[in-house]
């Protein structure tokens, strides 16, 4: 089937959905998902134009292994331009980093970008910077940035972590970010592991 859509057919089909014509330019959707979109959005009782851009995004995203630095700097200039009036910059930014495909010299770039030093991207930002230090140190290593950021992921994720010491749990057991957290790091004193 050919997808390519008359300028009239695109513009409607973008505008409804809240895209711009960036979206095709750089490939996070194409006319194929275009089409398909506009055609559910038309005949489904869902009627949120935001929901299908997210799920474009999460789409475009899912299929990629890696990003080029342009593709980086072209996600960051996406607007939406729905009916809806809603932006989804934020979500954007905050999905590109969770997705684990930026390199180390990519995460440290986008600093340059004023929205990262926000809440809540800047957390999320900070908790994937720190959760790559540890992965290429330690634990050990880290523990003062750990301490310091009181991120419940940043805790869980250590939790299950083979370079957890009984230090690491005693002070989880009583420091640690949630009731949950803390429960578990006693168990986890109790075991025969840290005996």
């Amino acid at each position: 089937m050919n997808y390519k859509l008359s300028f009239t057919s695109k513009y409607k089909a973008l505008h409804r959905l809240g895209y711009t014509q960036a979206w095709l330019s750089l490939g996070v959707i194409t006319e194929e998902n275009l089409v398909s979109q506009y055609e559910e959005i038309e005949s489904s009782e869902d009627k949120n134009a935001e929901h299908y851009r997210n799920s474009g995004f999460c789409d475009f995203l899912s299929a990629k292994n890696s990003l080029t630095d342009n593709e980086v700097a072209g996600i960051f200039e996406l607007t939406d331009n729905g009916p809806d009036k809603c932006d989804l910059s934020e979500n954007r930014i905050i999905q590109l980093i969770d997705s684990n495909i930026l390199t180390d010299a990519q995460l440290d770039w986008i600093t340059k970008y004023p929205e990262v030093s926000e809440r809540p991207i800047q957390k999320r930002y900070l908790r994937e910077r720190l959760t790559r230090k540890i992965e290429k140190s330690s634990i050990s290593d880290c523990f003062e940035e750990i301490k310091a950021c009181e991120d419940s992921h940043i805790q869980k994720y250590i939790i299950g972590r083979s370079d957890l010491k009984s230090e690491h749990i005693n002070w989880l057991s009583e420091y640690g970010s949630n009731k949950k957290l803390r429960n578990i790091a006693k168990q986890l004193l109790n075991s025969k592991r840290f005996k």
